[in-house]
């Protein structure tokens, strides 16, 4: 599979209630951190839906909402915008966090 660079690929991600951390909905309704493990929608539809399951399922997770991806020929999955690409990384909760704990 060629990669996606129109958007149509679209997981559903939040921050968790807890932590602060980034998750992905995966395909059994559960939040990871692992986008690898991210249910993925194929088209405008099955983003729609997927969104609804992820609203469902935001009882320990902020504000659910689908990110656009792209699928490279082994199926890895990366984000399209940088904001999202700095989310997964998570290095701007690292810093913040290790300020926290510096300052605390």
């Amino acid at each position: 599979m060629a990669k996606n660079l129109s958007g149509d690929l679209l997981v559903a991600s939040a921050n968790r209630l807890t932590d602060g951390v980034v998750v992905f909905l995966d395909d059994a309704g559960e939040w990871t951190r692992r986008l690898d493990r991210a249910a993925v929608a194929r088209d405008k539809r099955a983003g729609e839906i997927l969104l609804e399951r992820a609203r469902a399922e935001a009882f320990s997770v902020v504000d659910p909402y689908l990110v656009a991806v792209t699928e490279d020929d082994h199926g890895v999955l990366e984000p399209l915008s940088l904001r999202e690409k700095i989310r997964v990384s998570g290095l701007t909760f690292d810093a913040i966090a290790a300020d926290a704990v510096r300052y605390a």
